[in-house]
């Protein structure tokens, strides 16, 4: 044992000593001997180990060990380690490995998982054991000599579904599968097992008696052929149905011994409770068919095609279009309906979400008096395309004679549950008709509700006639939205496609009461069901409609069951989430003018009392000043002094604005050549050299005429730059032109020179700023289009330089951007201006600035900061005016985000409390249900209590289970869900 420890802790050492390698201590997997080991409690070991030589090159050896099998780990302890240090084994050669093999950090190297912690390598070494005991299942094994149960010599019976492999005698079989009548038996036919029947042993299923009993007078199936499908196969039965006085119709004994029938009349086959629920179960969670599923059932009876069995695809087809009604009709409560099912009415069947509101169910008393802003309902409808283009694309040559294009649907938009009456087919598309009569179908369920948010792809064009295409429907159909609040809202990820106008107008970041709500629950939806289709298309009509309820109920049954836990996590991420948009507003706010501050208030709470106010939101300022607007500003500035006789213009042809304006031009067009120059390369073509050459002569000599014009308004420059320095520079680009903002501090310089320089650089970065932004804008655009729509290896390589030109423009533009502001900061201080530009015009960073509008870094928009270059108001001619716009406008937004945080916030405290309140209406609903019906007898009256008192029992089970996780959060009590906030109806 002792020997043990030391090995274990020697390997434990090594392993932690080498984790930096692949191959240093790696432990091999079990070395076999040429004699098999009938036992596990000795094992070979293979450690390799690694030894520096003296030219710098690893040795490896390798050593076997004989070690005592560890049933269990053991912890290593300090006593090992002391153990381990022996003679056997010399460390000192360690010292001579490079620092990199010696690095024996956790942090940057994991350490290797020992083989105990790797199932699937332990499993390999015992793979041929699991092997042989395969092979010792197919014979008699331990039972060979054994005799049966009652004594019997020589059974040759044995169950596949029983417990354990033995083997019975003819007689005891018939016994024990009595109550078993689906098992499948082999028998033994002297060298292996074959296959047999029940039915063939002689058994008879005997109904409407208990098990045991026989009738006096049976009545065998059709034929003596009946056949249940089970999980286990399909089997050929003997049944015996009651044929007593007293007897049940056939259907009623089937179904009384859980056997669904195939047929109403003379049924010849049924299919078990267990394989109607357990095929409805699979279906739910990975969509197969039920042509997958019965084949399924057909190749565990035969795989090997030797053995015909009758088909019953189509009665099981049928089965469970049936199960899935009753199960529907049961679970809604209508089976306790004094009507039964021809009393059902629209929308029973759905399962509703306890999360949004319901009149009389889970809203407080007194809930209408509350102000409307803390009323809310989503409504969301599913479009299949995220553009316009789903209504004019909707006549579409593959749509061409199919009943049903799509389905459609309408959504609680915060919780994602399909609401009742609200899912339809397409026939072209989404076209008006089809979304209008869902949406007013659902909405019959909501006429309660005073207040609805409703979110649909292009609310922005469905809404502007939706009232007077209502007109059309029946009036059990129409909305009093005279007397309701209805705002209309684009789903967030969709919002992007639309205009400017429809981002800031049907924006759910910027409307009051709606929370964290994006919109786009349906999109989460149909990656669930839309595998159903590859069964729902081949369907007729009403086996579609059924199939595709089920899936939707289920869908909202997994979402009830989930409430508990989905509303924890997001009111953990909400509460701080709020508290840091709040500092951040709060802050925000300490930096900005109280006064002016009152002002924005007022202005954006009057616009969301009413939306027709111009909107807070969009910039209010006039366009970006670009520098053509700058020169003619300042020409009409040149011309008054000169009619002042205050002009300055020492040339006649050449103004200080004129020289100012051109050596921005000049400076520009050094960096195009030098961009121009790194672009051909190393080996360039002589035509391409001649064009570059011509470039730089033409640019040289505007440079030399410049710089002597430049001599006459900045005499001082004559002392930094030698008349020969222009013609003896070889690179063209680094010709330092001067201008004022690159003089030193102790050079004089006209206070006119550095205000033109200040106003055109000011207007070159605003410029720039723009540019960056169309150019990002189309490269955005560019990659979108080359992943959705170019295939190809030529199309992929025109459109990847297209991208490659517009890169190399942002990269251009960039520069420019960051040779203005770096000259606005040298001027600011010559100038004595303060930092208010700052607030602007931000250092660029091409990385982190230079991104997409959509550039989201895996952050929701309520999260995430936006690029500043998009932030850039336009600023008008008084640049404090233009200035205070971008700030009021980054406060709406800023003011917006806390809001919707804070509101979030209290939306998923109300949505607790409806959660718990509606669960405890749904108990006492399923409480009165059990007495509702008279039955004819009294064991039907048993079993509607006994399911009513279930389903009550079950809600209040939820209940209690979702408030214990609730009130494990120190910020949630009951007492913070007192406020009737109502959302999503």
């Amino acid at each position: 044992m002792v020997t043990s420890q030391k090995q274990r802790a020697l390997r434990k050492f090594q392993r932690n000593f080498f984790a930096h390698s692949d191959a240093a201590g790696r432990v091999v997997r079990n070395e076999t001997n040429d004699t098999p080991q009938l036992t596990r409690q000795e094992q070979q070991r293979k450690h390799t180990s690694f030894e520096a030589e003296s030219s710098g090159r690893l040795a490896a050896s390798s050593v076997y060990y004989t070690i005592l099998h560890s049933p269990t780990k053991r912890q290593f302890e300090e006593s090992d380690l002391w153990d381990a240090h022996n003679d056997e084994f010399d460390f000192s050669s360690l010292n001579s490995f490079n620092e990199d093999l010696c690095d024996t950090s956790t942090e940057s190297h994991a350490q290797k998982r020992p083989a105990g912690e790797n199932p699937l390598s332990v499993w390999t070494s015992d793979a041929d054991l699991f092997l042989l005991e395969f092979l010792h299942l197919e014979g008699r094994g331990d039972f060979a000599q054994a005799t049966c149960f009652c004594g019997e010599a020589n059974p040759v019976f044995r169950c596949e579904d029983c417990h354990g492999t033995d083997l019975m005698c003819h007689t005891c079989t018939l016994c024990v599968h009595e109550r078993q009548p689906l098992h499948r038996i082999e028998c033994w036919n002297g060298t292996s097992f074959q296959v047999t029947t029940l039915k063939a042993l002689g058994i008879r299923f005997q109904l409407g008696h208990p098990v045991g009993i026989r009738c006096i007078n049976p009545k065998s199936a059709s034929n003596n052929d009946f056949v249940v499908l089970d999980c286990n196969g399909v089997h050929e039965v003997g049944l015996d149905f009651c044929g007593c006085e007293s007897a049940q119709p056939h259907i009623t004994q089937l179904l009384r011994v859980r056997l669904f029938p195939s047929t109403t009349t003379d049924p010849k086959s049924a299919a078990t409770f267990r394989v109607l629920e357990y095929f409805q179960m699979l279906s739910f969670e990975s969509k197969a068919s039920v042509w997958e599923f019965y084949n399924t059932v057909a190749r565990l009876t035969d795989n090997t095609g030797i053995r015909v069995l009758k088909n019953r695809y189509e009665s099981f087809l049928r089965m469970v279009h049936e199960w899935r009604f009753i199960m529907q009709m049961k679970r809604c409560g209508q089976g306790h309906h004094p009507g039964g099912i021809k009393k059902i009415e629209a929308g029973t069947c759905a399962v509703l979400c306890p999360a949004c509101p319901h009149p009389s169910k889970n809203l407080p008393v007194g809930w209408e008096n509350t102000p409307l802003e803390f009323q809310a309902g989503n409504a969301q409808e599913k479009s299949t395309c995220s553009s316009h283009s789903a209504v004019n694309l909707a006549d579409t040559r593959a749509s061409r004679g199919l009943a049903a294009t799509g389905a459609g649907t309408i959504d609680c938009a915060r919780h994602n549950f399909k609401r009742p009456c609200s899912v339809g087919n397409l026939q072209k598309g989404e076209r008006y008709i089809n979304m209008d009569y869902l949406f007013f179908s659902s909405m019959r369920s909501s006429h309660g509700v005073h207040v609805l948010n409703i979110s649909y792809d292009i609310a922005c064009q469905w809404n502007k006639n939706l009232w007077s295409r209502m007109s059309a429907f029946l009036h059990k159909y129409h909305i009093n939205h005279d007397e309701k609040v209805i705002t209309f809202l684009v789903p967030k990820f969709h919002l992007p496609a639309h205009i400017a106008r429809c981002q800031t107008r049907f924006s759910f970041n910027f409307i009051k009461g709606v929370g964290r709500t994006d919109g786009e629950a349906p999109e989460r939806g149909w990656a669930d069901i839309n595998p159903l289709a590859t069964s729902t298309r081949e369907m007729g009509p009403e086996s579609r409609r059924d199939t595709i309820d089920d899936h939707f109920n289920d869908w909202n049954w997994k979402k009830v069951c989930a409430m508990g836990a989905i509303l924890l996590r997001k009111y953990k991420a909400a509460v701080p989430e709020a508290e840091e948009r709040a500092c951040d507003l709060d802050e925000f706010e300490a930096a900005l003018d109280a006064d002016q501050l009152a002002g924005w208030r007022t202005d954006i709470e009057m616009w969301e009392l009413d939306r027709s106010l111009p909107n807070p939101f969009e910039v209010k300022a006039g366009a970006t000043v670009t520098q053509a607007a700058v020169r003619l500003a300042l020409s009409k500035t040149e011309a008054e002094e000169i009619e002042r006789g205050e002009h300055m213009s020492l040339d006649d042809d050449v103004s200080p604005l004129v020289l100012i304006s051109s050596g921005i031009e000049l400076e520009g067009q050094q960096r195009r050549v030098e961009l121009e120059g790194k672009s051909i390369g190393q080996h360039a073509t002589d035509t391409q050299k001649v064009k570059i050459l011509q470039h730089i002569n033409t640019l040289c000599r505007r440079i030399d005429t410049w710089s002597r014009i430049q001599l006459l308004y900045m005499p001082c420059v004559s002392r930094l730059r030698s008349s020969h320095d222009i013609t003896s520079e070889d690179k063209v680009h680094k010709i330092n032109l001067f201008l004022p903002s690159s003089l030193p501090s102790s050079f004089p310089c006209d206070v006119h020179l550095l205000r033109y320089e200040w106003d055109l650089r000011e207007a070159q970065a605003n410029d720039a700023l723009s540019d960056l932004c169309t150019v990002i804008n189309m490269t955005y655009h560019l990659y979108k289009y080359k992943d959705a729509f170019v295939r190809g290896q030529r199309a992929n390589t025109r459109a990847q330089g297209i991208i490659h030109s517009a890169e190399s423009r942002i990269d251009a533009i960039s520069v420019n951007y960051t040779a203005a502001r770096n000259a606005l900061v040298m001027l600011a201080s010559k100038l004595g201006k303060n930092d208010d530009w700052r607030r602007i015009l931000k250092p660029l960073d091409r990385t982190k600035d230079a991104v997409p509008l959509k550039h989201d870094e895996g952050k929701t928009l309520g999260q995430q900061n936006i690029s500043w270059i998009w932030k850039m108001a336009g600023v008008s001619n008084n640049q404090e005016e233009g200035l205070q716009d971008s700030l009021r406008v980054e406060w709406c937004k800023a003011r917006a985000r806390a809001h919707r945080w804070e509101e979030e916030v209290l939306l998923l405290r109300e949505e607790m409390r409806h959660v718990l309140a509606f669960f405890e209406w749904q108990a006492g609903w399923w409480d009165k249900q059990g007495a509702r019906r008279q039955f004819v007898s009294h064991e039907f009256t048993e079993g509607a209590l006994a399911y009513a008192h279930r389903q009550a029992t079950l809600r209040r089970r939820m209940s209690t289970h979702f408030r214990s996780l609730w009130e494990a959060v120190p910020s949630w009590t009951p007492a913070h869900v007192a406020m009737p906030l109502t959302c999503t109806p």
